[in-house]
């Protein structure tokens, strides 16, 4: 099973940190993609939504976050997160910064795409929460 890891750029002007509200393995982000079957190379139409909340199969051999059928070959994929390796950007480190690893097996992520429950900090220390799909901002959690 291939092992994929998310890497996001940003330019931060004023901005000293980004990332997901409670921190890079924050339970309650969710990581929206298109996915690519191995098997056939279809690919989704719409995103999909792969999220910490969302538990799939049983036991620990076959839980994921994510289990879909490939509507081109049959074939179930399933794609589950694996914490630990995401950093926030910060204004010396914000290109290619890790976010989160998937573990895939028959189905990769491609073509993510941001999503609300984002933090910025600013160089003058005001936290700004963001909705980074829609550009809406809310200051000091207002």
């Amino acid at each position: 099973m291939p092992r994929v890891m998310l890497l996001v750029s940003a330019n931060l002007t004023n901005i000293e940190l980004l990332q997901p509200q409670d921190g890079t393995d924050d339970g309650n982000i969710n990581y929206f993609f298109r996915l690519h079957c191995e098997g056939c190379s279809w690919k989704t139409k719409n995103h999909v939504v792969v999220s910490f909340n969302v538990q799939e199969g049983q036991g620990r051999r076959d839980s994921s976050n994510l289990r879909e059928m490939c509507q081109g070959c049959g074939r179930v994929g399933r794609i589950t997160l694996i914490p630990g390796y995401g950093t926030p950007l910060t204004e010396h480190n914000s290109h290619e910064v890790r976010l989160m690893v998937f573990d895939c097996n028959g189905l990769l992520p491609t073509d993510y795409s941001f999503n609300g429950g984002w933090l910025a900090k600013t160089t003058s220390g005001t936290e700004i929460r963001i909705d980074l799909s829609g550009n809406e901002e809310d200051r000091n959690g207002e």
